[in-house]
């Protein structure tokens, strides 16, 4: 029997701010969602799973570059 750290209200309210996140910033890293609703990458991303709501993918390194402040000044 896996050991349950959230209730099932706990859960869904963390799901729910989640998802609010998501509409609000669309173009937001998946890690900035989890750290908003207050839990890890891994247990969103196995929620996700279980729960049937997608998560953003993973941003490549050409639009983490292009998010710096620093673009174009870096050599």
């Amino acid at each position: 029997m896996p050991k349950v750290a959230y209730s099932t209200e706990e859960r869904e309210k963390i799901i729910n701010r989640a998802k609010d996140y998501m509409q609000r910033k669309p173009d937001a890293p998946r890690t900035k969602v989890a750290t908003y609703a207050g839990v890890g990458l891994s247990v969103l991303i196995r929620w996700a799973k279980e729960d049937d709501f997608v998560i953003p993918e993973p941003i490549t390194s050409k639009q983490r570059m292009a998010k710096t402040p620093w673009k174009g000044t870096i050599v």
